[in-house]
């Protein structure tokens, strides 16, 4: 959601401004004279930001997967069980012919999503 505010609040309302910034980690938009004039972040999501941009293509990924699994799996033991666990329900799913084929399934994306 974006968050946009007068110039003036600046000013009269940086306690605010600041509060919703920090609680977000969402920029703030501020407007002069009715146009975009500057964006305001706090300075945790400004580092954040910062070290995505210095980051590689190959460490950024490396970051969302961890990011990803730390937030969905305690272990990797509890990672293992679960990935068995889809590999089973998988295997169950082809013997049973619940499956498209990777051409079946690329052809579908492309109609759906009009990829030429």
């Amino acid at each position: 959601m974006a968050f946009i505010r007068p110039c003036a609040d600046l000013r009269n309302n940086y306690n605010e401004i600041s509060k919703i910034c920090h609680e977000t980690k969402e920029p703030m938009y501020i407007t002069k004279n009715g146009a975009n004039d500057l964006v305001v972040l706090c300075d945790e999501a400004y580092e954040k930001l910062k070290k995505d941009v210095e980051q590689t293509e190959e460490e950024r990924i490396e970051r969302l997967v961890s990011e990803h699994f730390d937030k969905h799996y305690a272990s990797f033991e509890e990672f293992k069980k679960d990935f068995n666990k889809k590999i089973e329900q998988a295997l169950k799913d082809i013997e049973e012919g619940r499956y498209q084929t990777l051409n079946e399934f690329c052809a579908e994306m492309e109609e759906k999503y009009d990829i030429k």
